[in-house]
């Protein structure tokens, strides 16, 4: 935990995030635009980035699953008001039929 302290009457503390979590939708059995999320601790807020199968993906919370066998890695990230940036991330394989 980094913590500034500006003068006597403020302390402002920042965190890096910890514990990022993605949350499955009902299943096991999951279709084709069933929807994971990304959450973290850790503040100010994290802004989240997602890449399945090394590809991008959503700049969200969310990510739609596509159809398929694929590997989703969310990232969680943090910058400070000093500019240094922190981050962690969080990977889930999963397997997905179509809608149809």
């Amino acid at each position: 935990m980094l913590t500034l302290t500006c003068n006597t009457n403020t302390t402002l503390c920042a965190e890096c995030p910890e514990n990022v979590v993605i949350t499955m939708p009902n299943g096991p059995s999951y279709t084709a635009g069933d929807v994971l999320t990304c959450s973290s601790d850790g503040y100010p807020a994290a802004t989240y980035t997602w890449t399945v199968d090394g590809d991008p993906g959503s700049t969200t919370s969310t990510q739609a699953l596509q159809e398929g066998g694929h590997v989703y890695v969310c990232t969680a990230s943090i910058k400070f008001g000093d500019g240094t940036t922190c981050s962690d991330t969080v990977t889930h394989t999963v397997m997905t039929y179509s809608k149809y």
